[in-house]
């Protein structure tokens, strides 16, 4: 492992609000995500991380408890830490689909798939919340564990995050879009209004959640906004009726459970 690339990574992800633990983690969800860690790889030892990075052994120590806590890498005693991985197609750090598990202090696994690009959306609602002359959406659906699905229209703008605009699907597919706007802007997404409301989806996208026609769900409208309050995304999100508890977060930056 290259201590001098993970520490790079590392300062891409350190920001404003985010404790230095969850930095760490999202830069070794990255590089595993991308490919520049691979499952068997072995990690450095917690000295070896705390002598290089700018962090303290606890924070390194905690960052790393977490990471094998919730399956990313495999601590051996007496051999080391070694990359483990991510579970294929899931999705390493939810945002807006964090469901709680029967533990009550965790989340249930999201498994995101991206259904289309439209690069010339049709007028509507995101355009009275993200005031952007060159928007591209994004429809996606995350499966909730083995209980249900999730059916999204994202709407981002374009001239501040193009990459949306170029980059393949299915690299789009397992990835927490805050954190594609974050290495395309160099700000994080601060905080989000959300506006919820019980309503009955179109019959396409009950198609897509695979309940009747007619349903009433939940719909959650979210504008994501960078520092002073400048929007930069806008997503209806839609949820089925189901008994699972869903933890709202306003603050882009709340690490939230396990996080």
């Amino acid at each position: 492992m290259d201590l001098a690339q993970l520490s790079a990574r590392l300062k891409r992800h350190l920001r404003p609000g985010v404790p230095k633990y969850v930095s760490l983690k999202d830069a070794f969800v990255e590089a595993i995500a991308t490919g520049s860690l691979q499952s068997g790889d072995k990690i450095p030892n917690e000295q070896q991380l705390a002598a290089t990075l700018p962090m303290s052994l606890g924070t390194i120590q905690r960052a790393m408890r977490e990471l094998a806590d919730t399956g990313v890498i495999d601590r051996r005693p007496g051999h080391g830490s070694f990359v483990k991985g991510l579970e294929k197609g899931r999705m390493a750090h939810p945002f807006h689909c964090r469901f709680i598990s029967d533990d009550g202090q965790s989340y249930l696994p999201v498994y995101p798939e991206v259904l289309g690009r439209n690069l010339r959306p049709s007028a509507g609602q995101w355009q009275k919340d993200l005031p952007s002359a060159n928007a591209v959406e994004i429809t996606r659906r995350i499966r909730i564990a083995d209980e249900f699905y999730v059916y999204i229209d994202f709407y981002v703008d374009a001239d501040r995050a193009p990459v949306f605009s170029t980059i393949e699907l299915q690299d789009l597919a397992h990835s927490n879009f805050k954190d594609i706007i974050f290495q395309a802007c160099g700000q994080a997404v601060t905080t989000t209004d959300l506006m919820m409301k019980q309503e009955i989806p179109p019959a396409g996208i009950c198609k897509k959640l695979e309940v009747a026609a007619g349903t009433v769900c939940t719909g959650i409208r979210a504008t994501g906004r960078l520092p002073g309050a400048d929007p930069v995304y806008y997503q209806h999100i839609y949820i089925p009726p189901s008994e699972r508890e869903l933890h709202i977060v306003a603050d882009s930056r709340a690490p939230g459970f396990g996080m």
